[in-house]
């Protein structure tokens, strides 16, 4: 868990890196584990098995891909350890569903769905309520950076509809302009001349 392998997608190489540990220890190698990515580049793995030793303790490890640093999350009201689950972040949550928490039990035909709250990185909560609508989200910091986000949208699409009206005015006066000159550069065929008439 020290001797991480990174993949380069632009140029096909792979490379090691080395990762540094919350405690003396390093995480548990581990197996059938999840692993989610947030939106500040935390990976969040969750859950697994080490063969012989059974389902993990440190159910929940965080490795930070910005410095690459192990942390030993210890969140509230956990649900039971387990392994061969599936686990997907949706906003701040990651939302754990299947999966077995004893080797020796058959899967659980239950439908146990847990969420983890990943908003706070020193306070992770296991929480019994899923909002994926940022506007609701009870942190003062979220509301106003996603009505930020909406304010500036909606400026932007108020400022590419009024430069594109812009460029259209102005492409149209250069039309008329273009064809009033050539009109007036060639002699008018229709009107006769003054010889013509005599």
């Amino acid at each position: 868990m020290t001797e991480l392998l990174l993949y380069n997608t632009n140029n096909d190489t792979w490379i090691s890196q080395k990762a540094t540990v919350y405690s003396l220890t390093p995480p548990t190698p581990r197996a059938y584990h999840s692993a989610v990515l947030t939106q500040d580049g935390r990976i969040i793995v969750y859950g697994g098995y080490t063969g012989e030793l059974g389902i993990v303790s440190d159910d929940l490890v965080i490795l930070d891909t910005y410095d690459y640093t192990w942390s030993n999350a210890k969140a509230i009201d956990p649900p039971p350890s387990r392994f061969y689950h599936t686990a997907t972040l949706v906003g701040y949550y990651m939302i754990v569903a299947f999966g077995r928490t004893n080797n020796d039990l058959p899967p659980p035909t239950s439908n146990e769905v847990f969420i983890l709250n990943t908003y706070d990185k020193s306070n992770y909560k296991w929480v019994n309520e899923f909002n994926p609508d940022l506007s609701d989200l009870p942190y003062p910091s979220d509301q106003n950076s996603y009505k930020n986000l909406r304010t500036q949208n909606s400026h932007l699409t108020i400022g590419i509809i009024i430069l594109s009206i812009v460029l259209a005015l102005i492409g149209i006066s250069f039309l008329i302009y273009f064809y009033r000159k050539r009109r007036l550069s060639r002699p008018d065929m229709l009107v006769p001349s003054s010889q013509e008439a005599n």
